[in-house]
């Protein structure tokens, strides 16, 4: 059977690799989270397309002008920073880890940041989802202008697994501190 330092050492091991391939998957998520921004941007047809499915249910009554595609683009530039900024800790946290920098500060205060970014962006798609209806909707005739809230479950469960990686971050920074206090004392 093996020893207990034999199994931590394969645990280790185990961590290090998965975190390896799972920065390169986050490094390509980046890539591509920042890539099709700026291709939608940069194409108003596609960006057009991508608004028209995500707005299906409104009836824009003059279509995509110029002015309401540069209105949501700065909509949505707040989401997108988010997920940038929440991807960009999830590399370093998986770069941490795979340097074996498991315990201590800084893989809870990357944890603490990619927690606070997911929820943030859950909630910040809701209002700028809400946000996008009135400009896709504010030159309707009066009386056909929407305002549309745009609530799920898919929200809700970012929402809540954003502030369990929060919490969780403040448990390991605890942790780490007490355990720093307890070395101290020997």
């Amino acid at each position: 059977m093996p020893s207990s330092r034999a199994k931590s050492s394969a645990t280790l091991s185990r961590i290090k690799s998965a975190s390896r391939i799972l920065q390169g998957l986050t490094s390509c998520g980046m890539v591509l989270v920042a890539g099709v921004s700026i291709g939608l941007i940069l194409n108003p047809a596609w960006f057009d397309v991508a608004v028209s499915n995500a707005f299906s249910a409104l009836n824009i009554a003059s279509g995509i002008t110029p002015a309401k595609r540069l209105g949501l683009i700065c909509l949505m530039a707040a989401p997108l920073a988010i997920t940038l900024y929440g991807l960009w800790h999830l590399r370093l946290l998986f770069a941490a880890y795979r340097d074996g920098r498991i315990f201590g500060d800084e893989a809870p205060a990357h944890l603490f940041k990619v927690g606070l970014a997911m929820a943030g962006n859950a909630a910040s798609v809701i209002i700028v989802h809400s946000l996008g209806s009135l400009i896709l909707t504010w030159d309707n005739p009066p009386g056909s202008r929407q305002f549309a809230i745009n609530l799920s479950s898919d929200s809700y469960t970012l929402i809540l697994t954003g502030g369990l990686l929060i919490v969780i971050g403040w448990v390991m920074r605890e942790a780490a501190r007490i355990s720093d206090e307890n070395r101290q004392f020997v």
